[in-house]
């Protein structure tokens, strides 16, 4: 699970491609994943029920107990296919359980608007997107653009990191798996229709700040590592699905090894991951202390509670036992 960098986001953060994508797009795929959810219906009807059960279906479920207080852990990934649903039932009954959720952040609420994007993702003086480039990054990028019909040149006015978003959104495109399945949307839907309380530990804001104050030589790397690994990007993508479908938390685990192997320096994950983490840990153990004797469920990205310093070992430094349940 090498050169993945596109693949990262889909464990750290939450609805950053869906908001990049835009309103009008993310519709469209709504509705051809409800058609082709129909189609599969249609082909399916005569599937076991152990299937329908979701019976093996996912993982990456912790518990930690504080005085009267529950509060279960959930990894997630923000890409899916609509048949990873229902999910093991351990996960959704943990969920079933839970007085209050507590996702990154909710996206059905809290996306911001095209104008912030912008705002975010475009240079703040004269620089173009060819002048920090090295011309053969370049020059592969705008063929990656031009097979996806666009000009490399409508770009220059946005920063590096925006146009590996945009690498994600094509890689995505080109997958089997789709951003309006994710298991945060899916459990954000539920927790909505159910009347659940939504608490959020983070913002879209804070995404997109973290986002773009990433030095240029950071933003430049992620970036050629993104370009060199984009022909196997939507093949891993569909692997990573699969993974966390499996439950696979030895091989979530070993994904910041992958990362150090492929040269993502420092700054990138300590911002991406580890001080996000701690900074959610921090929130979680507030929670903990106050023992409302309510039932917390957090979903966030796999990611946060499997690669340290994760949620779960920060949790575990401050005395806390955390059981994983699934």
């Amino acid at each position: 699970m090498k050169k993945m960098i596109l693949s990262l986001f889909t464990l750290l953060l939450a609805g950053v491609l869906a908001a990049c994508s835009g309103d009008e797009d993310a519709a469209e795929t709504e509705d051809s994943a409800d058609e082709t959810v129909t189609e599969e219906e249609e082909a399916t009807d005569d599937e076991d029920n152990e299937e329908e059960s979701g019976e093996g279906k996912g993982g990456f479920l912790w518990k930690v107990e504080s005085g009267d207080t529950e509060m279960y852990l959930q990894g997630t990934i923000h890409l899916g296919t609509e048949d990873f649903y229902p999910l093991d039932p351990a996960i959704e009954e943990a969920y079933d359980r839970a007085d209050v959720v507590l996702p990154e952040f909710n996206m059905l609420e809290e996306q911001p608007s095209q104008e912030e994007i912008l705002e975010y993702a475009t240079f703040e003086d004269d620089t173009t997107l060819d002048e920090v480039l090295s011309e053969e990054t370049y020059d592969e990028l705008a063929a990656i653009f031009e097979d996806n019909g666009l000009d490399l040149e409508t770009m220059n006015e946005f920063q590096p990191w925006f146009v590996e978003m945009t690498l994600l959104q094509f890689t995505t495109m080109m997958s089997d798996v789709d951003s309006q399945a994710g298991v945060d949307l899916y459990f954000l839907e539920k927790a909505t229709e159910d009347g659940k309380e939504i608490v959020s530990l983070e913002s879209a804001d804070e995404q997109f700040e973290m986002l773009s104050s990433y030095s240029m030589d950071t933003q430049i790397q992620t970036l050629e590592l993104a370009v060199d690994g984009y022909e196997d990007a939507a093949d891993e993508l569909e692997e990573l699905t699969e993974t966390w479908l499996e439950g696979d938390v030895e091989a979530m685990e070993t994904m910041s090894d992958d990362y150090g192997e492929a040269g993502i320096n420092d700054e990138y994950m300590e911002e991406l991951n580890d001080n996000r983490n701690i900074d959610m840990a921090n929130q979680l153990d507030e929670i903990l202390q106050e023992d409302s004797g309510q039932v917390y469920f957090v979903f966030v990205g796999t990611a946060h509670v499997t690669v340290d310093p994760s949620i779960v070992t920060e949790l575990e430094d401050k005395g806390y036992e955390v059981e994983h349940v699934y």
